[in-house]
C-alpha cells in the first residue's frame, strides 16, 4: 500500500521521495506539472537541486517533436539548468555537495569515437542531451554526469550564469 506524505510517496517496502517536474507527455500537448520520482543516481553522476532553467527554442522543438529525431517520452524538456549540487555518486571527484553548476545540452557523449577525441563531442553519433534524450532541468531535481557539468564560479550569481549559458 502506498501513502502520500508531503513530497514523498511511502511504499511498505521503502520510502520514493518525489519531485515536481514539467512533463511532455504527448507532442504538441501542454507542458503537465506532476509529482515524479527524484532521480536515482549511477557511478559518476551528480544531483542538482535546479535554481533557474532557460526556455531555448530547441525545448519548443522537443515539446512539438518537430525534428527528425524524436525526444524520448515522457520527457522533462529544460538543458540550461543551474543549480547547487546536493548528492554525489561514486566515482565523482571533481566536484561536491554545495558546488554550483550548470547542466549543458551535451548532457554525454561516448568518449571514444573519432569526434569525441578530436574535441567534436557535439558530433558523437552516441551523445544524450539534456532535456531531449534524457530528462532536463523543468523539475526540481535534475541528475548529470559531473564530467559534463560546468561549475558556476564562485561571485557569478546562478541567475546571472544562466542569461549568459543561454546566450553562448
Amino acid at each position: 500500500m502506498n501513502v502520500k506524505q508531503g513530497a514523498s510517496t511511502v511504499n511498505a517496502k521503502q520510502q520514493v521521495k518525489t519531485m515536481k517536474a514539467a512533463v511532455v507527455n504527448e507532442f504538441n500537448q501542454k507542458l503537465e506539472i506532476k509529482e515524479v520520482p527524484i532521480p536515482d543516481l549511477e557511478y559518476g553522476e551528480i544531483l542538482v537541486k535546479i535554481k533557474a532553467c532557460g526556455v531555448c527554442h530547441t525545448d519548443l522543438h522537443a515539446v512539438h517533436g518537430d525534428w527528425p529525431v524524436k525526444p524520448k517520452l515522457p520527457l522533462i524538456p529544460g538543458h540550461e539548468g543551474v543549480g547547487i549540487i546536493e548528492k554525489v555518486a561514486e566515482g565523482v571527484t571533481s566536484l561536491k555537495v554545495g558546488d554550483r553548476v550548470g547542466i549543458p545540452w551535451l548532457y554525454s557523449a561516448c568518449g571514444d569515437c573519432e569526434y569525441c577525441l578530436t574535441g567534436r563531442e557535439t558530433l558523437c553519433l552516441d551523445q544524450l542531451n539534456a532535456g531531449y534524450s534524457v530528462d532536463g532541468g523543468y523539475a526540481e531535481y535534475c541528475k548529470a554526469p559531473a564530467k559534463y557539468v560546468v561549475k558556476v564560479p564562485e561571485g557569478l550569481t546562478l541567475r546571472r550564469y544562466h542569461r549568459f549559458s543561454v546566450q553562448v
